[in-house]
């Protein structure tokens, strides 16, 4: 068949489709559809494909892709994350005004200047001073050997007041514990307990004083870390 009597044959079963259904369709190859009667019903003189609509109502049906939120959840975390430590800092010294709710026996705490102090530590040694001025909150200031990690004494400090201790000559570990209500060497102040590390190791020499200040300031410089654990009661 040439190509003059194809095109015939082709024209010819369009306008039987037409008279039968008003509307035809066909494919010519795989994956191709035409409607030759679209471009008449929108008034395009029968054109073969609808003419471009852009308009409100066709840009308001139109599919869009979601927009990538990567960029976002990462700000979201940065900005988490940088506040971390401020909500941290905020909820520990709530702990320590007692803001947390703490049901158990409340116990006096010790008169400033009192010690819990090693059997081993013989009174005569201790030749340097130590001296602690507490924050807001009821202090109990420990050192233990920094070679043995062993616990050579504790100061009790009410808060707001300050002591001042005679020590052994050494080199110590300082830990802080903190906290608004007392439960004894057990329990400590139970729910508003803080307690902390000193970062740098303290060295008592012969005749030498020491002091610290739990006094919260921006410029302070007694850098220290967070135990999450409560210290251990002492035997």
């Amino acid at each position: 068949m040439g190509i003059d009597d194809r095109d015939y044959m082709r024209d010819r079963y369009r306008q039987r489709q037409a008279q039968s259904t008003g509307s035809t369709w066909w494919n010519e190859r795989k994956g191709r559809r035409e409607f030759p009667d679209a471009g008449a019903a929108a008034g395009n003189g029968g054109a073969w494909f609808d003419g471009a609509n852009r308009g409100f109502d066709y840009q308001r049906g139109r599919y869009r892709p979601r927009q990538h939120v990567r960029g976002n959840t990462i700000q979201m975390w940065i900005y988490a994350l940088s506040s971390l430590p401020t909500l941290i800092y905020g909820y520990r010294e709530a702990k320590r005004a007692g803001w947390i709710p703490d049901l158990a026996v409340e116990v006096p705490f010790p008169a400033s200047g009192t010690v819990t102090v090693n059997n081993r530590v013989d009174p005569k040694t201790a030749t340097s001073r130590f001296k602690v001025s507490a924050g807001q909150a009821n202090a109990v200031v420990q050192l233990f050997d920094r070679s043995t990690d062993e616990h050579v004494i504790s100061v009790y400090v009410n808060r707001n007041e300050e002591t001042s201790t005679p020590v052994p000559p050494g080199t110590y570990r300082m830990k802080i514990i903190e906290g608004d209500r007392w439960h004894g060497l057990t329990k400590w102040f139970g729910t508003s307990t803080t307690y902390e590390t000193v970062v740098k190791p303290m060295v008592f020499e012969k005749h030498t004083i020491h002091g610290i200040d739990l006094h919260r300031t921006p410029a302070g410089n007694l850098h220290t870390t967070i135990n999450f654990r409560n210290p251990k009661p002492l035997n």
